[in-house]
Protein backbone atom coordinates (compact mmCIF):
# COMPACT_ATOMS: atom_id res chain seq x y z
CA UNK A 1 0.00 0.00 0.00
CA UNK A 2 1.40 3.35 -1.17
CA UNK A 3 1.47 5.97 1.89
CA UNK A 4 0.28 9.50 1.80
CA UNK A 5 2.26 12.54 1.64
CA UNK A 6 2.60 14.65 4.67
CA UNK A 7 0.25 17.31 3.81
CA UNK A 8 -2.35 15.33 2.36
CA UNK A 9 -1.79 12.89 5.22
CA UNK A 10 -2.22 15.40 7.59
CA UNK A 11 -5.38 17.08 6.20
CA UNK A 12 -7.56 13.87 5.96
CA UNK A 13 -6.41 13.18 9.52
CA UNK A 14 -8.07 16.52 10.58
CA UNK A 15 -11.04 15.49 8.48
CA UNK A 16 -11.20 12.22 10.29
CA UNK A 17 -10.80 13.28 13.67
CA UNK A 18 -13.98 16.57 12.64
CA UNK A 19 -16.17 13.71 11.61
CA UNK A 20 -15.37 11.72 14.75
CA UNK A 21 -16.34 14.98 16.63
CA UNK A 22 -19.72 15.45 15.04
CA UNK A 23 -20.95 11.89 15.14
CA UNK A 24 -20.02 10.30 11.52
CA UNK A 25 -18.25 7.39 13.13
CA UNK A 26 -18.32 5.68 10.11
CA UNK A 27 -16.32 8.78 7.85
CA UNK A 28 -14.32 9.14 10.47
CA UNK A 29 -13.43 5.05 10.69
CA UNK A 30 -12.87 4.79 7.18
CA UNK A 31 -10.46 7.55 6.89
CA UNK A 32 -8.40 6.21 9.53
CA UNK A 33 -8.43 3.50 8.23
CA UNK A 34 -7.23 4.94 4.57
CA UNK A 35 -4.26 6.75 6.23
CA UNK A 36 -2.69 4.46 8.20
CA UNK A 37 -0.51 5.47 11.27
CA UNK A 38 2.03 7.57 9.72
CA UNK A 39 2.65 9.63 6.24
CA UNK A 40 5.38 8.86 3.61
CA UNK A 41 8.32 11.14 3.60
CA UNK A 42 9.74 9.92 0.48
CA UNK A 43 8.78 10.31 -3.19
CA UNK A 44 9.07 7.20 -4.53
CA UNK A 45 8.19 6.67 -8.43
CA UNK A 46 4.77 5.58 -9.17
CA UNK A 47 3.49 4.85 -12.52
CA UNK A 48 -0.21 4.96 -13.71
CA UNK A 49 0.18 1.30 -14.69
CA UNK A 50 0.89 0.25 -11.14
CA UNK A 51 -1.95 2.76 -9.89
CA UNK A 52 -4.35 0.41 -12.70
CA UNK A 53 -2.67 -2.42 -11.32
CA UNK A 54 -2.96 -1.53 -7.43
CA UNK A 55 -6.61 -0.06 -8.03
CA UNK A 56 -7.25 -3.79 -9.36
CA UNK A 57 -6.25 -6.16 -7.28
CA UNK A 58 -7.90 -4.12 -4.42
CA UNK A 59 -11.24 -4.50 -6.82
CA UNK A 60 -10.19 -8.00 -6.80
CA UNK A 61 -10.15 -8.15 -3.01
CA UNK A 62 -13.28 -6.45 -2.37
CA UNK A 63 -15.04 -9.18 -4.72
CA UNK A 64 -13.53 -12.00 -2.72
CA UNK A 65 -15.03 -10.54 0.08
CA UNK A 66 -18.48 -10.21 -1.72
CA UNK A 67 -18.02 -13.91 -2.81
CA UNK A 68 -17.78 -15.03 0.68
CA UNK A 69 -20.97 -13.20 1.47
CA UNK A 70 -22.87 -14.64 -0.71
CA UNK A 71 -21.14 -17.71 -0.19
CA UNK A 72 -20.08 -18.53 -4.27
CA UNK A 73 -18.43 -21.44 -4.76
CA UNK A 74 -18.04 -21.35 -8.48
CA UNK A 75 -17.18 -17.88 -10.47
CA UNK A 76 -16.02 -17.18 -14.21
CA UNK A 77 -12.80 -15.85 -12.92
CA UNK A 78 -12.09 -13.96 -17.10
CA UNK A 79 -16.01 -12.98 -16.73
CA UNK A 80 -15.40 -10.95 -13.14
CA UNK A 81 -11.96 -9.71 -14.41
CA UNK A 82 -13.65 -7.89 -17.00
CA UNK A 83 -16.35 -6.50 -14.95
CA UNK A 84 -13.04 -5.42 -12.29
CA UNK A 85 -11.53 -3.67 -15.27
CA UNK A 86 -14.90 -1.71 -15.99
CA UNK A 87 -15.27 -0.94 -12.30
CA UNK A 88 -11.70 0.11 -11.85
CA UNK A 89 -11.54 2.57 -14.81
CA UNK A 90 -15.11 4.00 -13.78
CA UNK A 91 -13.82 4.07 -10.20
CA UNK A 92 -10.28 6.24 -11.01
CA UNK A 93 -12.37 8.37 -13.23
CA UNK A 94 -15.30 9.16 -10.60
CA UNK A 95 -12.19 9.92 -7.82
CA UNK A 96 -10.32 11.59 -9.89
CA UNK A 97 -13.03 14.27 -11.24
CA UNK A 98 -14.04 14.29 -7.06
CA UNK A 99 -10.21 15.22 -6.46
CA UNK A 100 -10.77 17.76 -9.35
CA UNK A 101 -7.89 16.39 -11.06
CA UNK A 102 -7.51 16.87 -15.05
CA UNK A 103 -8.53 13.48 -17.27
CA UNK A 104 -5.10 12.29 -18.52
CA UNK A 105 -2.99 14.51 -16.23
CA UNK A 106 0.11 12.35 -15.00
CA UNK A 107 1.21 12.93 -11.18
CA UNK A 108 4.33 14.12 -9.84
CA UNK A 109 5.48 10.36 -8.80
CA UNK A 110 5.39 9.11 -12.76
CA UNK A 111 8.75 8.02 -13.69
CA UNK A 112 10.26 10.09 -16.27
CA UNK A 113 10.66 8.90 -19.80
CA UNK A 114 13.93 8.78 -21.44
CA UNK A 115 15.31 12.29 -22.34
CA UNK A 116 12.36 13.97 -19.77
CA UNK A 117 13.74 15.91 -17.05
Amino acid sequence: MKKLNETIYNKLLAQAEEAKEQGKVKLASDIFGCIGSYAENEETEYSSAQLESDLKAELWRAASNIMNYHGIESIDAEKLDLALTICAEKLLNEVETALNVEPGRLGPLEPKVFGEQ
